[in-house]
């Protein structure tokens, strides 16, 4: 099953609301007070989410698998070992 960036935001919001249902449950029980809620940081300005993609020709790419190809990249120009690359490039699929 593939999963679209919209999957995986809601997903996560479902994961934290989960979370902190837990929380809660936990504080009731031992009869806590809940620490102060941090405030939401705001999404990553319009120019820091268009570098990566102007870099990648607009190609949705994520920084993990940016990170690896940086290294490939790298590696390969050392003169790594061909296997190595392989196995980095197989953590990109």
């Amino acid at each position: 099953m593939a999963y679209s960036e919209e999957n995986f935001g809601k997903m996560q919001e479902e994961a934290v609301r989960r979370v902190m249902e837990m929380q809660q449950r936990s504080r009731d029980a031992v009869g806590q007070a809940p620490p102060p809620l941090p405030e939401k940081d705001e999404e990553k300005p319009v120019q820091e989410q268009s570098l990566l993609n102007g870099l990648t020709g607009g190609i949705k790419i994520d920084e993990e698998k940016a990170l690896i190809g940086l290294l490939i990249f790298i590696l390969y120009k050392q003169g790594a070992d061909v296997r190595l690359l392989l196995a980095l490039g197989y953590l990109l699929l």
